[in-house]
């Protein structure tokens, strides 16, 4: 999946954790909103890509320090995050005023539950893909896929927007 549809499941996560945590932290539940764009996307951004010069090929090109779809992309290490974030209470101890007058604390953890989610449905929108994403180890071989369509798919951003609007419309029944 490109880019742009890993940012509308990434923000179609963000307003169902919103939605999830309305009755917990109110308003402050909607930072998981942007946090969950972001995590939408980190399994590729995580793996630190760099340029590098290729002699064979003669250009430039974009090369990960870790290898792409492995241990960024392996799900026992997403869903370790959710469940760290869901179940850890995130106190924000600091003697600075202004923290301490927005009450600063109730926004990390909605924050941390809308990334790990977007993560998540960055791996399951990779399961469609042909390539899979690695399910026993993060260096196997062998990966899971759906088959569902490939990269660069016209239906991609469109499946997206319609899992963000739903989602969009699940935040709304939630706050009204």
């Amino acid at each position: 999946m490109g880019k742009t549809g890993h940012q509308l499941t990434g923000l179609a996560a963000g307003l169902l954790t919103a939605a999830a945590c309305w009755h917990l932290w109110g308003s402050a539940a909607l930072v998981a909103i942007p946090t969950g764009i972001i995590g939408g996307t980190a399994p590729d951004w995580l793996e630190v890509a760099h340029a590098e010069y290729s002699q064979t090929r003669q250009k430039w090109g974009l090369v990960s320090l870790i290898p792409h779809r492995t241990i960024t992309h392996w799900w026992p290490l997403w869903v370790l995050a959710l469940v760290v974030a869901c179940s850890l209470p995130f106190p924000f101890t600091t003697f600075h005023i202004f923290a301490v007058l927005l009450n600063l604390g109730r926004f990390i953890q909605p924050a941390c539950i809308g990334f790990a989610a977007g993560g998540l449905m960055h791996l399951l929108m990779d399961l469609t893909n042909p390539t899979g994403i690695p399910i026993a180890t993060p260096f196997s071989r062998s990966r899971k896929s759906l088959h569902l369509w490939r990269s660069g798919n016209p239906w991609e951003p469109v499946a997206g927007m319609a899992m963000a609007g739903i989602a969009g419309l699940v935040l709304w029944l939630v706050v009204r």
